[in-house]
């Protein structure tokens, strides 16, 4: 996995050849910090359409820390936190319950389709807020990434002597995977599929959020010899 993710730094592959290599290579292991580094991988290329290499420099800096993370002896995996109730579930439960008034007291007609709509607009502004309210890392929680905490990463450094860090190829910057409009264009098939299907949506944002975060168990240090 290490090597792929090179491969793509470098730009021997694009994000295809990336994409088909990772999920090879995770399902041929039970090893669970390729699996980890597999899973982190695939918030940083697009499977839709092929490309070389797009990454900000605190990008590449993260890839960098995979591929540290990969070449230690540490053992990292995915938990889940635990269950967590917020102001938005209630909300999304009353445009829920709202919903099946609707419908049962008008039945599927033109006032349901008109409450579907305006239900599908605040399950949206819902996920505006918890966007806009969500607390951001700080810049040294980003720099060290997976890691739990600096010195995890500097010990990890120290360990694996011939790790090589792959500086930041200026030729890159700047460099995008589509232009702003198209961007945005595409994103309207799913807007309106959010707001037809916004029943289904306020029934899932109406539960309790569970989140995935990498748990990473730093080996033991080494006895000294007696």
């Amino acid at each position: 996995m290490g090597k792929a993710i090179r491969d793509y730094m470098e730009e021997r592959i694009a994000a295809f050849d990336l994409a088909d290599s990772l999920d090879c290579i995770a399902h041929a292991t039970k090893d669970e910090t390729v699996k980890l580094v597999g899973k982190l991988m695939w918030f940083h290329y697009d499977d839709l359409k092929d490309h070389k290499i797009v990454a900000s420099k605190q990008e590449w800096d993260y890839f960098n820390r995979l591929l540290l993370l990969l070449e230690s002896e540490v053992e990292a995996e995915f938990v889940k936190t635990h269950a967590s109730w917020r102001a938005e579930q209630a909300v999304a439960a009353l445009c829920l319950a709202g919903f099946v008034f609707v419908a049962l007291r008008s039945g599927f007609g033109k006032s349901l389709f008109v409450y579907t709509l305006l239900s599908g607009a605040v399950s949206m502004l819902l996920v505006r807020l918890r966007l806009r309210g969500w607390e951001k890392p700080s810049p040294a929680k980003i720099a060290i990434t997976p890691f739990p905490s600096i010195a995890s990463l500097l010990s990890i450094r120290r360990r694996v002597t011939m790790f090589a860090r792959k500086r930041y190829p200026k030729s890159i910057a700047g460099r995008r995977i589509r232009n702003p409009f198209v961007e945005t264009v595409r994103w309207i098939p799913t807007g309106v599929l959010w707001l037809v299907f916004s029943p289904i949506v306020l029934l899932i944002q109406m539960l309790p959020h569970r989140q995935l975060e990498p748990r990473i168990e730093m080996p033991k240090p080494e006895r000294a010899a007696r």
